[in-house]
């Protein structure tokens, strides 16, 4: 969609719906950042489901305590770090808006 049609799209919905163009415009990225948040939270909680886990120390430490096999756990426990930083990163954008 050109830019003079989105313009006029936000416009236009931001009036229909009783908002500032900037206030519709902020609560359209809470909103997109809140459901990338949920499907990040998602990921995390089936890695955890996977290994039967409700925290990520409790993964930490059946791996330390050898009851699940250190690959591919030790895998899907840096893609939990980075699940997590994700999460705080929307977490930081978020408290920004």
């Amino acid at each position: 969609m050109p830019p003079q049609k989105i313009n006029k799209f936000i416009k236009d919905l931001a009036k229909s719906e009783h908002l500032t163009e900037d206030t519709l415009i902020r609560e359209a990225f809470r909103a997109l950042l809140r459901e990338k948040r949920r499907v990040i939270r998602v990921d995390q909680l089936e890695i955890m489901k996977r290994y039967g886990v409700s925290k990520i120390e409790d993964l930490d430490d059946k791996i330390r305590e050898g009851l699940i096999a250190e690959s591919p756990a030790w895998e899907d426990r840096i893609a939990l770090d980075n699940l997590d930083e994700a999460i705080k990163r929307i977490d930081h954008a978020l408290a920004a808006l």
